[in-house]
């Protein structure tokens, strides 16, 4: 299913302040656009606009998204820059235990590392966890070469704080997707509308009005308010 792309082709952030422009010329003028088109521009017409409005402007903003995807990630990478000196010290006790359950080299140190160098979280997360099983196994072994409970409980604190947070951004990103495209259909859906009264209006004042017709109907200069004003 192919994505949906907008129908208008000036700026997103500019077709709120242009539907609201728009919602007050037609809203004035109104009687004689129900004169024109009675069903079309019956009871419904304002509710139907209000509400396509209300949809469009309760859109969580892309930008804020992409910032709190930024946010996310840049916790992961802060989380995972912590790893580095925890596994260094492990692995110089590791080394030096005695009567561990698995050889010092399948610990599961330089799987980790390896993990984190990769910048795959999916497969660092995984080999966090192999490494905290081996250090619940061995607790002993290592506390007896100085192991502190400390550090194992920084490792797994850090291996929950990890797990939480890519899984935050997986939603996130899969969210954000389907945020878009939403976005897409509800604008498309307001600006139809748009489309629909800046034609009855040109068809009602192109020639009793020409002045209300081009400054109130016509998109270019609606668009050269907007842009205006927000320069203002």
């Amino acid at each position: 299913m192919s994505k949906p792309v907008p129908n208008f082709s000036f700026r997103r952030e500019e077709l709120l302040p242009l539907a609201r422009l728009l919602q007050g010329h037609v809203a004035r003028d109104l009687a004689e656009f129900k004169q024109l088109l009675p069903e079309e521009y019956g009871p419904k017409f304002l509710a139907d606009y209000t509400a396509r409005l209300a949809a469009a402007e309760a859109l969580t903003s892309t930008r804020i998204s992409r910032a709190q995807a930024q946010l996310i990630t840049q916790r992961i990478k802060s989380t995972s820059a912590k790893l580095p000196q925890l596994l260094d010290h492990l692995e110089a006790r590791v080394r030096r235990a005695q009567g561990l359950t698995v050889p010092a080299a399948a610990f599961g140190i330089k799987e980790v590392r390896q993990a984190r160098s990769s910048g795959d979280m999916e497969r660092l997360e995984a080999r966090l966890n192999t490494l905290l099983q081996n250090l619940d196994a061995n607790r002993e072994a290592l506390q007896a070469k100085g192991h502190p409970q400390a550090d194992t409980d920084a490792l797994r604190s850090l291996y929950t704080d990890l797990t939480q947070d890519t899984t935050l951004q997986d939603l996130h990103q899969t969210g954000s997707q389907g945020l878009t495209a939403e976005n897409t259909t509800t604008l498309n859906h307001l600006y139809a509308l748009m489309q629909e009264v800046l034609a009855d209006g040109k068809s009602l004042y192109g020639r009793t009005d020409k002045v209300k017709a081009r400054t109130n109907y016509t998109l270019r200069q609606l668009l050269k308010r907007v842009r205006t004003e927000r320069e203002a």
